[in-house]
């Protein structure tokens, strides 16, 4: 598999999408709580049988600190931009090196980028402790990492001593919900809360919305977290304003937090919601971009990372809030977790 370059040169259409409908809803600093960074060479080829089975393989898996820097002065012009960082999640990763490529360009760049440690399930819980002690603020476990291809529980991909470790020393989680239903799944939400209850230092923050990234599986899962203001939500690669209009109904504006999952949102398309499900259109020609729209509709493609905040500001009009709550969303919040305010 050759992995198609991620491309963030400006069309007019970016343009105006960014100065009329994103710029003037922004805070002068933003940061972006959820943003993957990773060299080539940290991941060995991915197979077609892989890409079949989750369709973000083909379209990012390394971004440079270089790059990131570049994109973010592109696509968020005139804005302070700083990021919650970690690594690629999949199994071909070179994990060890790319947690170092990670660290290594976090520590250059203080107050600006916080680096996640991405663990693998079977590591001792001394890795875990000496990560955090050399400057990781938290970790960035994954259901892909645990061998085999069924379905997965929380702690079989985020073991008990890992938790410990990340308790003691107060850290972020970020956790990426397992099994077919995302959010909707209660043992999913039965083991967040047994999370909450067990290691309470601990700060998770659920990526995705719980990847409810349709309304019905928000509507099953979300309340059954809402009592729990220890508990925040990342808005990455969720383009669903419905989704967040009902995120800012039961779990409100405070926990809610900005991220862009870069490099796959710089893919130019859009995405349709129906039912439990979603498409993706793109004009790019991945092996699985088997749904096209006309040439006319595909001109008016900007990027997903746009769509998706395209999507949170017209939520957060819709239930009546303002440029405060988007301040708190696309900063302040992330800014309380990192200070450590979500105990």
């Amino acid at each position: 598999m050759k992995e198609t370059r991620m491309d963030w040169t400006l069309t007019d259409v970016d343009r105006a999408v960014y100065r009329q409908e994103i710029e003037p809803w922004l805070p002068p600093r933003v940061l972006d709580f959820h943003v993957h960074v990773n060299l080539p060479a940290h991941t060995d080829p991915i197979s077609p049988e892989r890409i079949a089975s989750n369709w973000a393989m083909e379209v990012g898996t390394a971004q440079s600190w270089d790059d990131l820097r570049a994109t973010y002065a592109a696509l968020f012009e005139g804005r302070e931009v700083g990021c919650v960082a970690f690594g690629t999640v999949y199994r071909e990763t070179r994990t060890d090196e790319n947690n170092a490529y990670v660290l290594a360009g976090a520590t250059e760049t203080p107050g600006r980028a916080f680096p996640l440690m991405v663990t693998r399930p079977e590591w001792p819980a001394e890795k875990v402790v000496s990560g955090l002690a050399a400057g990781f603020v938290g970790i960035k476990p994954y259901p892909d990492l645990v061998p085999g291809n069924g379905e997965v529980s929380v702690f079989d991909f985020l073991p008990h001593a890992h938790l410990n470790a990340l308790d003691e020393a107060g850290g972020i989680l970020m956790l990426h919900l397992p099994r077919a239903g995302r959010l909707g799944d209660p043992e999913n939400v039965r083991e967040v809360r047994e999370l909450r209850q067990r290691f309470p230092r601990v700060k998770p923050v659920i990526a995705h919305v719980g990847r409810a990234y349709c309304l019905p599986t928000a509507e099953r899962g979300l309340p059954g977290l809402a009592d729990d203001p220890g508990i925040v939500f990342d808005i990455s690669a969720n383009l669903n304003s419905d989704v967040f209009r009902f995120a800012l109904d039961v779990v409100g504006p405070d926990r809610l937090l900005f991220g862009s999952d870069l490099p796959i949102t710089l893919m130019r398309g859009m995405r349709e919601h129906v039912g439990e499900n979603y498409v993706n259109y793109t004009s790019t020609p991945y092996s699985w971009n088997t749904n096209r729209k006309s040439p006319n509709e595909e001109a008016l493609y900007t990027f997903f990372l746009y769509e998706e905040l395209r999507a949170i500001i017209r939520a957060v009009q819709q239930v009546g809030l303002g440029k405060e709550a988007m301040a708190k969303i696309m900063h302040d919040n992330g800014m309380h977790v990192l200070s450590g305010g979500r105990l």
